[in-house]
């Protein structure tokens, strides 16, 4: 199955919004609040823990109310900014708390906005992750926070990223092994009912699309309550290894840049 990207997304996944019931019989879900802008069975969506940041601009705006000086960002604000719940966004909230756990100090929130993201592939789990880290993508190289390394190589349905804090002068190495949900035979199933949903939703056969939304639910699940051992991982990095690969980048972005203004 393929990974929803910006172009697609809001066609290949709008079978999301509606799902199975059967879905997640036998499987725990946490008590949670619903919003009611999602289907029952995704109602586990409020009982995904926050991303607590602290965020200098919000406090220049005076964005907070008197004394507070942090911003919770929710699994929910990252399914409103897709416009639904899918898995593309849960691996990159997933992966992006993760790495905030990882790259904590003394339990004191880190700086919203102050990340580098290396990503191994242009998709919106990574979209994603920046999204939730506050990486903006720039067109001036050493103003990007942002960057796509296509040549890192990875074995079928395995993601790598790399996130630097700056502040604390520390990076992480971040593997996302989305075959583990699954399996690859399954997931291709999964994709080409996808497929041919986005050629025409008409051709796809009810039985596939309850196959297709039941899965989705038990995986998104998966992933935000990390039921699946080896799904995520994170090892630290070297920082000054990862400054070299992002220089490398930047220097890129920089010869590309002065080829298109000849």
């Amino acid at each position: 199955m393929r990974t929803c990207t910006t172009k697609t997304t809001a066609v290949a996944c709008l079978g999301l919004v509606v799902v199975a019931a059967s879905c997640l019989m036998g499987c725990h879900v946490p008590p949670t609040r619903s919003s009611g802008r999602w289907h029952k069975n995704y109602s586990y969506v409020g009982a995904v823990p926050p991303i607590t940041f602290h965020y200098d601009h919000g406090v220049l705006a005076g964005s907070y109310p008197n004394g507070v000086e942090t911003v919770a960002i929710e699994f929910e604000d990252v399914c409103a900014q897709l416009g639904h719940v899918c898995l593309c966004g849960a691996g990159g909230f997933r992966i992006a708390g993760k790495v905030v756990e990882a790259l904590g100090h003394g339990g004191t929130p880190l700086e919203r906005g102050e990340f580098t993201l290396i990503s191994g592939r242009d998709h919106t789990v990574s979209d994603v992750i920046a999204f939730v880290l506050g990486c903006t993508r720039r067109a001036a190289p050493e103003h990007n926070q942002y960057f796509i390394d296509d040549s890192i190589a990875a074995p079928r349905r395995e993601y790598h990223y790399y996130v630097a804090y700056p502040p604390a002068k520390a990076a992480v190495h971040v593997v996302y092994r989305k075959h583990l949900l699954v399996g690859h035979e399954e997931m291709d199933r999964l994709w080409e009912i996808e497929s041919a949903f986005e050629r025409d939703p008409t051709v796809v056969k009810p039985t596939d699309t309850e196959r297709y939304r039941h899965a989705m639910v038990a995986m998104v699940g998966d992933v935000l309550f990390d039921r699946v051992p080896g799904l995520i991982t994170v090892e630290p990095v070297a920082y000054e290894t990862f400054q070299s690969r992002l220089n490398a980048l930047r220097r890129s972005a920089h010869a590309e840049n002065a080829e298109a203004i000849r």
